[in-house]
C-alpha cells in the first residue's frame, strides 16, 4: 500500500488500497453499480502532457455512463461536455453530506449511489469527506482518481507523477 499523501493523515484501522494497474481500476469502475462521479476545480487547471485532468476525467464519466456533480466553479467547463441530464451542480459539502444520508434517493429519485467516484479536489479538503463516508455509510464505495493516495477513499491512486498520471488514466480510459 502507497503512504497517505499527507503524512499526518492517519485513518485508523480501516484503510483503503492504492490501485497499480489500471485495468484494476477499469474492472471497478465496470461493476454495475449506481455511480456518481464528482468533479472539482482543481481538475481545471491541473494539466499533464498538454491536456487538462478535466478532459481525462469527462472521458471516463461518458465511458461509464454515470451522474457527474461538479463543484466549485467547474460547471461552467463541464456543461459543454456531459449530457446536462446527468450532470448537477453542487458545493463538495453537499454532495457528500447527501451521499452520507442512507434516505437520499439521488439525483433520479431511485435510490442511493453504490459508488461515487472523485478526481480534482484539494488533497486535504476531500481526505476529510472521504473520512465522513468511510465512516458512516456501509453502502458506498469510494474511488478517488488523484494522483494522490488516500487512505480513506475504499480505493485511489499511489502517490504518482504527473507523467506516471496521465499513462494510468490513459491506459484506464482504453479498458473502459
Amino acid at each position: 500500500m502507497a503512504r497517505p499523501y499527507q503524512k499526518a493523515n492517519i485513518p485508523g484501522p480501516e484503510m483503503g488500497t492504492s490501485v497499480t494497474d489500471p485495468q484494476v481500476m477499469a474492472n471497478l469502475l465496470k461493476i454495475p453499480k449506481k455511480k456518481v462521479f464528482v468533479i472539482g476545480p482543481e481538475a481545471l487547471t491541473w494539466e499533464v502532457g498538454g491536456k487538462k485532468i478535466v478532459d481525462l476525467y469527462v472521458e471516463i464519466a461518458n465511458k461509464i455512463d454515470c451522474d457527474v456533480v461538479s463543484t466549485g466553479h467547474a460547471y461552467g467547463y463541464l456543461k459543454d461536455k456531459i449530457d446536462l441530464k446527468r450532470l448537477h451542480d453542487m458545493s463538495l459539502i453537499n454532495i457528500i453530506t447527501r451521499l452520507g444520508d442512507e434516505n437520499w434517493t439521488g439525483f433520479d429519485g431511485q435510490g442511493q449511489y453504490n459508488m461515487a467516484i472523485f478526481g480534482g479536489h484539494i488533497v486535504f479538503y476531500i481526505s476529510q469527506g472521504l473520512s465522513k463516508l468511510k465512516n458512516f455509510t456501509n453502502w458506498l464505495k469510494t474511488i478517488d482518481l488523484d494522483k494522490y493516495s488516500h487512505p480513506n477513499a475504499r480505493f485511489s491512486l499511489p502517490n504518482l507523477s504527473d507523467e506516471d498520471w496521465k499513462e494510468f488514466l490513459e491506459a484506464l480510459i482504453a479498458k473502459l
